[in-house]
């Protein structure tokens, strides 16, 4: 009988501390230390990690220390990271379809953004699924504009520039040759370096994401024109999620959702400060001239033909569009 009780007691401490170590969350954001994107993961991390009574903890890693994003991909296919906060470009390389969120000049307000997230929640989750991975929820770093450090208003500006464009990212390589701009594909952390010994003289990105990693510094102009939104999203691989309880799924599933709201709006926010910080820096804001904006929007509806079906359907594209439609229509009769 002493035998059976301790041989059961070893399982039970067995199972307990399996169970102990598959709660652990390694989780990456290539996302700076002190980031609006991370302070907010370890906002969430601290009250899951309340809520569950210390049976799901998460430990981050920030700051790009697990590589960039097809780094952190690849150790999650090993296990070796469970979770991640990603950019469009990370999504992407699991689910091709979300890329249409970052369709160019598909979107003109926060609204329509949020509008068409939520209606496609549960059809994105379900891609992600089938992927292996569990979608918490959407996030986003903002409305993408061009810095550069030469004057970029006059119609054929951005012809001349040396364009950085993240490496591996064919959505990017196919927006930007679409409005016949040259690129040079680097690594998001050796963006500066090629900022700095003239390999690149400009670059894409949202106000916030410019200052958060110090690219601002190697320019001189923004044109004042937002191309595309940023989205990002927190997954986690399914297999890690599946192990924990019904109880602490649900816990998780609701915090992430709950803090992913909070960073949008606080990213938001945290973008029009940065506009403000980047006057006061001596960038000059440009204005696109009219030539321009008519040559822009006749590249964006090419680049979305192009775009399909490789990344997303006609029938995707065409929901997103009847969502837009409807949304539209609604905030027009609220006006009126």
């Amino acid at each position: 009988m002493r035998r059976a009780v301790t041989a059961m007691a070893v399982l039970l401490v067995t199972i307990l501390s399996a169970g102990v170590r598959a709660a652990e969350i390694k989780t990456a954001l290539v996302t700076p230390e002190g980031s609006t994107w991370t302070n907010i993961l370890v906002e969430m991390a601290t009250e899951v990690e309340k809520k569950t009574n210390g049976q799901v903890r998460f430990k981050i890693y920030a700051g790009g220390v697990s590589g960039d994003e097809m780094d952190v991909l690849r150790k999650m296919r090993v296990n070796r990271i469970h979770a991640a906060g990603f950019s469009g470009v990370g999504l992407g390389l699991l689910v091709p379809a979300v890329r249409i969120l970052e369709a160019p000049l598909l979107f003109k307000a926060y609204e329509e953004i949020d509008w068409v997230k939520e209606h496609l929640f549960d059809e994105f989750s379900a891609r992600f699924a089938e992927q292996g991975y569990v979608l918490l929820g959407f996030a986003e770093a903002g409305f993408v504009y061009f810095f550069s450090k030469n004057d970029i208003s006059d119609p054929g500006g951005l012809r001349k520039v040396k364009m950085w464009a993240w490496k591996g990212d064919p959505v990017a390589e196919t927006f930007l040759k679409t409005f016949g701009i040259p690129t040079y594909p680097l690594h998001v952390a050796d963006v500066n370096t090629g900022l700095e010994t003239g390999m690149i003289d400009s670059f894409y990105s949202p106000p916030l994401a410019a200052i958060a990693f110090q690219w601002y510094a190697g320019i001189r102009y923004m044109l004042d024109y937002p191309m595309v939104n940023s989205t990002g999203a927190f997954v986690v691989k399914k297999r890690i999620f599946d192990d924990l309880s019904r109880e602490h799924q649900q816990i998780l599933k609701s915090e992430a959702r709950k803090y992913c709201r909070e960073l949008v709006r606080i990213t938001r926010n945290d973008n029009e400060e940065a506009r403000q910080v980047l006057k006061e820096s001596g960038i000059r804001f440009l204005s696109p001239s009219a030539a321009q904006i008519a040559s822009f929007e006749e590249n964006a509806r090419i680049t979305h033909r192009k775009n399909m079906p490789e990344l997303y359907s006609k029938e995707l594209y065409d929901t997103v569009q009847q969502l837009l439609k409807t949304y539209r229509a609604q905030s027009k009769r609220e006006l009126n």
